[in-house]
């Protein structure tokens, strides 16, 4: 099978998308300054303390200005907007008022145009093609290929020593995306997606100011690489796909058979780019909260006992079969609220940018047509007035179904909000508690506690030692 497509690297955004408005140059902002934030005349500086670290830039923002402020990137203007109730407007209410921010243009030169980058109309038309999957019937079966796969990949531990966290959770939940939702063996994928998913993630946090796809095309290496990463993994989608349509399998019985049953509806780059979403969004992510979670267990002594002895107490662990999706989720109070806790201070996705293409008022705060707007999951989950000792990573918190409940809307969107919550929570949750809960019933996990590389994803720096030893 040849499969004739054009690469995303070089796709133009798509005609049926909105129209991005012009953004608001500092000279315009500086006659009719609106909201608190640093001097505009040092944005230059601004943008590079931005650069080097965009979450504890978006914090400090928020510590000194409050739940609104404005600043210059690139000398363009820049919203932040932090209080639950801002967050619910720009990701529910009035979504419609916005587009996709700074980020996006250079995500979309890596996973085109799938769910995680594309606009309206194909967005709502994609999302309604790769719902059936997703749908709670489907997860019995998922858990228990889930449960296999786990097995499998955990049992090489027990022979061993120490282990690299971080790649282990990226090779696990890799396996579990291409068998659950390709239908395929990923291990001869394992290493090249990795190595190039570190190239492309890099690349489009470090440049996705505005401007700076100017270079896009320069021959300099570090954009060539870029290039050089994107098409690889566009290869490597495209060869599952084919691999796929040969082995002649029933095209019903999951994600990547629904959507080649449905070609004519959907073209063979638009399923392209769902699997290459998929790639990402479906373990890249699930793998980093992983390997935070384990990274904060490890520290906290109590919670890891507490996590085992749930272990120890789940019927579908002690009888060595595989649960489903209620036996796990009614066994796994304390691996929830542990995966709760970890993806408050370590949100796998951590911002959430955005552009006005009307005037608007958020949260009593005008946004002009044109503003660049930032709602952010690190910032917002860190406020103390919603989460007590707000640095402190307390799953116990959430363990009390009244602090759940007590958090208004916008608090708290690990998963996104409104039309663009992540289509794949539940999936992800059930194979981050069947992770958490098998691990914990056979292993200790002891290690330095990573410091945070954010990029496109929220991920831990370096492979993250642990130390493994044997319950």
């Amino acid at each position: 099978m040849s499969l004739d497509t054009s690469k995303p690297y070089s796709a133009p955004r798509p005609a049926e998308y909105a129209q991005i408005p012009q953004p608001i140059m500092r000279n315009q902002w500086l006659r009719n300054p609106e909201l608190p934030g640093p001097n505009p005349i040092f944005s230059d500086l601004i943008t590079a303390t931005f650069m080097i670290d965009t979450p504890k830039f978006l914090l400090k923002m928020q510590r000194k200005y409050g739940d609104s402020c404005s600043f210059f990137l690139s000398r363009r203007l820049f919203v932040g907007l932090f209080s639950p109730a801002a967050v619910h407007e720009v990701t529910v209410a009035q979504q419609h008022n916005f587009v996709k921010g700074v980020g996006f243009a250079r995500m979309r030169k890596v996973l085109g145009e799938g769910l995680l980058t594309n606009e309206e109309p194909i967005h709502l038309a994609h999302r309604r093609m790769m719902q059936p999957p997703f749908h709670h019937g489907n997860l019995d079966s998922y858990v228990a290929l889930m449960h296999e796969l786990v097995n499998q990949h955990t049992n090489a531990w027990k022979d061993k020593k120490s282990i690299e966290l971080a790649p282990e959770m990226m090779a696990l939940t890799l396996e579990i995306v291409s068998r659950c939702l390709f239908g395929l063996d990923s291990h001869q994928y394992t290493q090249a997606i990795a190595e190039s998913m570190e190239v492309a993630i890099d690349r489009i946090e470090r440049t996705m100011l505005p401007g700076l796809d100017r270079f896009d095309k320069s021959g300099i290496k570090y954009f060539k690489e870029f290039e050089q990463a994107s098409d690889r993994l566009v290869e490597i989608a495209e060869a599952i796909i084919k691999k796929r349509v040969e082995s002649q399998q029933k095209k019903d019985d999951d994600l990547l058979g629904i959507l080649l049953q449905m070609q004519g509806a959907i073209s063979i780059d638009h399923i392209r780019d769902e699997v290459l979403t998929l790639i990402l969004s479906g373990h890249e992510t699930t793998a980093n909260v992983m390997s935070w979670a384990f990274s904060y267990l490890s520290k906290n002594p109590q919670i890891r006992k507490a996590l085992e002895d749930e272990a120890d107490q789940a019927s579908w662990i002690t009888e060595n079969r595989a649960p489903t999706y209620q036996e796990l989720e009614d066994s796994s109070k304390v691996a929830s609220a542990v995966l709760q806790e970890t993806m408050r201070l370590a949100p796998p996705v951590w911002v959430a940018p955005r552009i006005a293409t009307v005037d608007c008022e958020i949260d009593g705060v005008k946004i002009p047509k044109g503003a660049h707007v930032l709602v952010s999951q690190y910032v917002t989950h860190r406020n103390p007035r919603f989460f007590p000792e707000p640095q402190k990573w307390d799953p116990t918190r959430w363990l009390d179904a009244k602090f759940e409940n007590s958090l208004p809307r916008g608090a708290y969107f690990p998963f996104g909000g409104g039309s663009r919550k992540c289509l794949g929570e539940y999936f992800a949750l059930a194979e981050a508690r069947l992770i958490l809960l098998m691990v914990a019933k056979n292993f200790r996990l002891d290690g330095s506690f990573p410091k945070a590389q954010p990029r496109a994803t929220y991920r831990p720096k370096g492979g993250v030692t642990n130390k493994v030893s044997n319950r």
